[in-house]
């Protein structure tokens, strides 16, 4: 999958990304992001990691009524020997009118642990799920994390989800609402398929 950079946010000297991906095959009717979200970790006797995340979800309008849902993060820390994380996994769901209809995992805990700088890399995790459905389709997620030798267990950063995609009066797919759009021609291409 190539992607090129369609809005851009800065936050401190990172920046968040939405993506514009390049056409492979089919056209998708509509796509939606959330406003970036970031959260910066705390870690005991190592450099603090700061991660940037945003939620994607695209539909196809027609054909085979694909929806993706995509979590994508970036971050940056500076490296120190060590483990920063015991678990850092991502969850994206593909969601209509708040019910959960595709869920996917992405264990990313030994990245984290063993990149030592990835300014700029950007990490996707995809839930794919085909419907003929149309309308109130969402992309939603979260990151499960337990921080090394902080004493605690698993923490949640529930996400905010992405906007909806909703029927436009001529019976194509639009966005509800439409304030962090990205320019999308083509979702991720589904490896099931």
């Amino acid at each position: 999958m190539v992607r090129t950079i369609g809005r851009v946010a800065a936050i401190g000297t990172l920046f968040i990304a939405s993506l514009t991906v390049t056409p492979t095959t089919g056209a998708w009717a509509a796509s939606a992001c959330s406003s970036p979200q970031e959260k910066t970790f705390s870690l005991p006797g190592k450099p603090d990691v700061w991660v940037g995340a945003e939620m994607c979800i695209y539909t196809r309008g027609s054909g085979n009524n694909q929806k993706t849902a995509m979590l994508s993060i970036n971050w940056s820390g500076s490296f120190l020997a060590g483990k920063r994380f015991d678990k850092f996994v991502a969850e994206a769901r593909v969601e209509r009118n708040d019910t959960v209809y595709a869920n996917e995992q992405c264990n990313w805990t030994s990245d984290l642990n063993n990149i030592s700088d990835s300014e700029g890399q950007m990490w996707d995790c995809l839930a794919y799920y085909s419907s003929s459905l149309n309308g109130g389709w969402t992309a939603d997620g979260r990151i499960i994390y337990n921080i090394n030798n902080d004493g605690k267990g698993d923490y949640v950063w529930n996400l905010t989800g992405s906007p909806r995609v909703a029927i436009a009066p001529d019976g194509t797919e639009t966005l509800v609402p439409s304030t962090e759009v990205s320019s999308i021609e083509e979702a991720p291409d589904d490896p099931t398929s």
